[in-house]
């Protein structure tokens, strides 16, 4: 190996440790979630076609399934969270991931529309349920220390193995066999096996408490005990519909991106594919690296401001796009799609800080479900409101979201962070009595 090559492996292997979360038990969940992802990205690369051309099923079909399941996601997190707080958030992880491996593996036996329409809407109620529970668990494995740090990894790590699953999803496509996509299917279900072992293991490793115990303790805590419900907390739902409002910069990348370079600019559309590249490789690099700055929840606060100013910038970029020539169209996007991942990553640790403190602990599993709601509703209103508002209005529409953002980040602001403890209450000195004064 020549000296420049070892400088390059040593350059590689600084970037792949800085990346990676600072304790043994987060390094294992990064792996395995890296694992989990490569299998995704394969089957997020190849399913649709596979059921469409192989399968035999309608396109319009497929896409009202996957519309349907989407409301079926909306739905599950809450009811799976209030289970996790009675039983286990990381028994119930566990057994969901166990239940997606099962079910991704009978995607290699569909041949039919009700057989694809049933095991869509179920896997995709237990995929949404598995998010906000993956939060949960990495509390309760690394504590709220490493909390943020270790979820800005696993961030990094999906997008490379997503990447990796999209490349070895190209080669199952050339092939166009059946047996060459059964493979895949179970391929990706093994990544669930894989990481409920992993998870399964620092569990019993680092000792988690048994929410059954922290339940007993609860009971003899009337506060712990008289938790109530997230969607009675006015406080922490203003603060999960507008860090939903300000999720939307996922809905201007992923959809409103492509259409807007293609009609709204003088830049190729197939500069999209290098755009998307841009956001992926500055996740990757930057998500861990900005975690630092919200290992606080005073941080994170602070932090919400600093993901304002790119998210703003970015809009007055691409609004600028939309007047000039090719080439510097071409500068403008990037600059936009830059300043729009610095802002999504900022915002993306400093969410992940807040929402985690701001959840009683007794209903944590309950909370975040809730909280994952306003993700998932950006998710389902903001594909309709890039194309039906803000790509007919062009300029003006871009400082519509401006307003939109800063508007958000303002309630986020202002509803986040953790809840004011109530002072204890003094007792009045009592006054001594006779034979207790001393002489």
């Amino acid at each position: 190996m020549s000296g420049t090559e070892a400088r390059q492996n040593g350059r590689i292997a600084r970037f792949l440790l800085a990346i990676l979360p600072r304790t043994p038990a987060g390094r294992k969940l990064a792996a395995g979630a890296t694992v989990d992802s490569v299998g995704s990205g394969m089957f997020l690369a190849a399913s649709t076609l596979y059921f469409v051309t192989v399968v035999g099923l309608p396109a319009t079909q497929v896409g009202v399934v996957l519309s349907v399941a989407g409301v079926v996601g909306l739905l599950s997190p809450v009811p799976l969270g209030r289970l996790a707080d009675r039983i286990g958030p990381t028994k119930v992880y566990v057994g969901l991931l166990a239940a997606r491996g099962v079910g991704y593996a009978g995607f290699a036996l569909v041949d039919g529309f009700w057989p694809y329409a049933i095991l869509t809407c179920v896997l995709t109620a237990l995929d949404r349920g598995c998010s906000p529970l993956q939060q949960v668990v990495v509390g309760l494995i690394e504590g709220g220390g490493n909390q943020t740090r270790t979820m800005a990894s696993i961030r990094s790590v999906r997008n490379i193995g997503l990447t990796a699953g999209f490349l070895l999803a190209g080669a199952v496509l050339a092939i166009e066999h059946r047996a060459a996509f059964a493979a895949l299917f179970l391929g990706n279900s093994l990544t669930f096996f894989v990481i409920a072992v992993v998870v399964e293991r620092l569990r019993r490793k680092t000792a988690v408490t048994d929410r059954r115990v922290e339940a007993t303790k609860a009971s003899a805590d009337p506060a712990a005990a008289s938790v109530r419900s997230p969607f009675r907390d006015l406080r922490f739902m203003l603060f999960t519909v507008s860090n939903g409002v300000l999720a939307l910069h996922d809905s201007v990348l992923f959809v409103l991106l492509p259409l807007w370079l293609a009609t709204s600019t003088t830049a190729p559309a197939a500069a999209v594919s290098v755009l998307l590249a841009v956001n992926t490789v500055l996740t990757v690099l930057l998500q861990v690296y900005v975690a630092k700055f919200a290992e606080t929840t005073a941080r994170a606060l602070k932090l919400v401001w600093a993901a304002l100013l790119p998210l703003l910038l970015s809009c007055g970029v691409f609004a600028g796009a939309e007047h000039v020539s090719v080439w510097p169209a071409v500068a403008f996007a990037v600059l936009a799609v830059v300043l729009l991942t610095v802002g999504e990553n900022l915002h993306a640790v400093a969410a992940w800080n807040l929402s985690y403190e701001m959840a009683p602990a007794p209903a944590r599993a309950r909370y975040l479900a809730t909280f994952s709601l306003g993700v998932t509703g950006q998710q389902i209103l903001g594909p309709v409101l890039m194309t039906a508002v803000m790509l007919p209005l062009g300029s003006i529409g871009w400082a519509l979201l401006a307003v939109v953002f800063a508007l958000a980040a303002l309630v986020v602001r202002a509803t986040g962070g953790p809840r004011a403890e109530p002072e204890p209450v003094l007792a009045a000195p009592s006054t001594p009595t006779p034979t207790e004064v001393t002489t």
